[in-house]
């Protein structure tokens, strides 16, 4: 008689626990503010260039040409996963001062509010590609963190 009554009152004190927190407000993902990226033919060849030269500060100079199909919005990603790593460990703290232009103007671009790899820029009409310029500043010894 003592076992179903404590398990009754068992039962009565933690259901209103139970409910509490099943209707508590739970974290929504947010939401991608561009398409997952597909594994398509692009339109073009990407010119790299890399300066390589400034081995004593460790930086890295790098100049891109990235030929768009058509004006209108684009999202540049820098990679989160590179080979040999088990997560995403892209540098991205690394990069600094980027600067992407068409035709020689200078364009405005925006970090995207939740995925920190990716950048958002607004290619103008006619542009034929994009010019893209940006430093990787390595580590040059251990306790500067990894390199």
């Amino acid at each position: 008689m003592l076992r179903p009554l404590l398990t009754l009152l068992c039962l009565s004190v933690s259901q209103p626990v139970l409910a509490q927190s099943l209707s508590a407000p739970q974290p929504a993902p947010f939401p991608s503010a561009f398409p997952v990226p597909q594994d398509t033919p692009y339109p073009g060849t990407i010119d790299l260039k890399v300066d390589a030269t400034d081995t004593a500060r460790g930086i890295f100079r790098v100049q891109q040409t990235i030929p768009v199909a058509k004006a209108g919005p684009m999202t540049l990603l820098m990679p989160q996963w590179l080979p040999g790593n088990h997560a995403p460990r892209g540098q991205i703290d690394k990069l600094v001062g980027l600067t992407i232009k068409a035709g020689g103007k200078t364009l405005a671009w925006r970090r995207d509010p939740v995925d920190v790899y990716a950048f958002h820029v607004d290619v103008p009409e006619g542009a034929p590609s994009l010019d893209i310029g940006f430093q990787f500043v390595s580590a040059t010894d251990p306790a500067r963190g990894a390199s």
